[in-house]
């Protein structure tokens, strides 16, 4: 007998969610207990000290959006300090360097624990002892790095470098963690054994007290207050009705979802027929990706409050979790760090943020939105309807997340491909000036294309990583970011 799904991007982080379906789970008793493995097990993507969102299908109910992303920090600062621990680190990349803000300024109040407790409360049925079974374990044993964490840690050494308890937890050899090695974190593990209890304490406790205290003496913003009056929201979702389905989506104040549903009605207006790959699919799918972006840079020059949207939406260190149960719930969970700041809060082994140093998330400049502001996301995890079908499905990738979304979104309902293939098909991303294509797509596809066009050599995470699960218990991982599809 199926008992459940999980798509996600770490082999830990599925195990989570298989052992929960064994023992008798929910849907969201596995998302849990798998984003708290990710939390534990994926430390270069994401940790339980960053925020994210939740769309979920309960069978006996309607759809939802957990809303658990960062608010800006400083409730209860009368006089910001006056030296910020707020400084720069450059990472490389492959092909280019780019300067990254990180430090004890740079950390937004955090909601991933506090979203995760109440998920779990308003539709888990498993004790929650038994959901987070599957992290301690991991936490205390030690879990293997694999090649894309790997990869991950090397282009972030600087930040996990950068201060000497973090670098011992994270980076022991004195050097980015390789493949095949393990890493071990016994304070988290004592921090998840105690749950629920140390999570109150988190927000509300010593530990939130002595964290206001650090912050206030070496240059940080993040307060008691900030901490003690951080709140979960339970959103309607964004629903949008095209010919072929349903979507369900992350909702303002967050944008991505948005701008999934608007290239959805764009593509309906250039794809005139044609069949997977063709050119004139190839086409409709670069046209839309122009014109959105295009409407978005409008909206930037006409309207600057709306701009402020639009732009709040780069979070890069993002890992996407999708599940599925025979009862027919599903969930798609997608959750961030940012970078890391570089900071561990004492005794609990949990890594913080640095989403108050994502300078594209902040165009006024740096700290000039108020306290207690929910800041805005591109992640946009979704429940849709294609046919029979309900599928549950996300992405992490920055900016690209609405391109991988909607061009699998695409591949699903317009051309009624299976889960694997729709993944796994070739993508593009117009990054303002050029259309950035994956291998698969040939240039006589796009021939007339009024824009420079770069052909990439390799599949890669830069177009994200879209896992899904549907409840037909069929599904798919994505290969670029090391996708593992698993069927209890």
């Amino acid at each position: 007998m199926k008992r459940g799904a999980v798509a996600c991007g770490n082999k830990y982080t599925a195990q989570a969610a298989c052992e929960i379906f064994e023992a008798g789970g929910n849907a969201f008793d596995a998302i849990c207990a798998a984003a708290f493995a990710a939390g534990v097990c994926e430390t270069a993507l994401t940790s339980l000290g960053g925020g994210g969102f939740a769309t979920v299908y309960p069978v006996k109910g309607k759809p939802m959006v957990y809303d658990f992303f960062v608010d800006t920090p400083g409730k209860g600062l009368s006089v910001r300090p006056s030296r910020l621990d707020f400084y720069t680190v450059t990472v490389q990349f492959p092909g280019s360097s780019q300067d990254f803000h990180v430090g004890l300024a740079s950390v937004a109040v955090p909601g991933t624990l506090k979203g995760l407790l109440l998920l779990h409360q308003k539709l888990g049925k498993l004790p929650l002892k038994e959901v987070v079974s599957p992290a301690i374990r991991f936490a205390r044993e030690g879990f293997e790095i694999d090649a894309f964490q790997a990869y991950c840690f090397k282009l972030l050494f600087p930040i996990f470098s950068s201060r000497p308890e973090t670098a011992s937890l994270f980076c022991p050899q004195g050097r980015p963690p390789q493949e095949g090695e393990v890493l071990r974190n016994p304070e988290l593990a004592d921090f998840l054994e105690a749950i629920p209890e140390s999570i109150e304490d988190f927000y509300q406790g010593k530990i939130a007290n002595k964290l206001a205290e650090i912050m206030k003496q070496a240059g940080g913003l993040l307060t008691a207050e900030d901490l003690a009056t951080y709140a979960v929201h339970i959103r309607e979702p964004l629903r949008y009705d095209f010919s072929e389905g349903i979507l369900f989506t992350n909702p303002p104040p967050s944008f991505g979802g948005s701008m999934v549903c608007l290239s959805l009605k764009l593509f309906a207006k250039y794809f005139k027929g044609g069949d997977f790959l063709s050119a004139e699919h190839i086409k409709a799918l670069a046209f839309t990706l122009v014109e959105v972006h295009e409407l978005r840079e409008k909206i930037i020059r006409e309207d600057p409050f709306r701009a402020l949207k639009l732009l709040k939406s780069s979070t890069r260190g993002t890992t996407h979790i999708s599940t599925a149960d025979a009862e027919g719930n599903l969930a798609a969970l997608t959750m961030t760090f940012g970078e890391a700041s570089g900071f561990v809060v004492p005794g609990t082994g949990i890594i913080l943020n640095n989403i108050m140093g994502e300078d594209d998330l902040h165009p006024r400049g740096f700290f000039a939105d108020p306290p207690g502001k929910r800041i805005s996301s591109m992640m946009a995890p979704s429940i849709t309807y294609i046919g029979e079908r309900k599928i549950a499905l996300g992405s992490g990738g920055s900016k690209r997340i609405r391109s991988a979304i909607f061009e699998v979104l695409v591949a699903l309902a317009h051309f009624s491909l299976p889960a694997e293939v729709a993944v796994s098909a070739p993508r593009m991303h117009f990054d303002g000036e050029t259309l950035q294509v994956e291998p698969g797509i040939s240039k006589e596809q796009l021939a007339g294309f009024p824009y420079p066009v770069n052909f990439w050599s390799v599949k890669d995470l830069y177009f994200g990583g879209v896992h899904l699960v549907d409840d037909h218990f069929e599904g798919a991982g994505d290969e670029r970011r090391a996708g593992i599809f698993r069927l209890v």
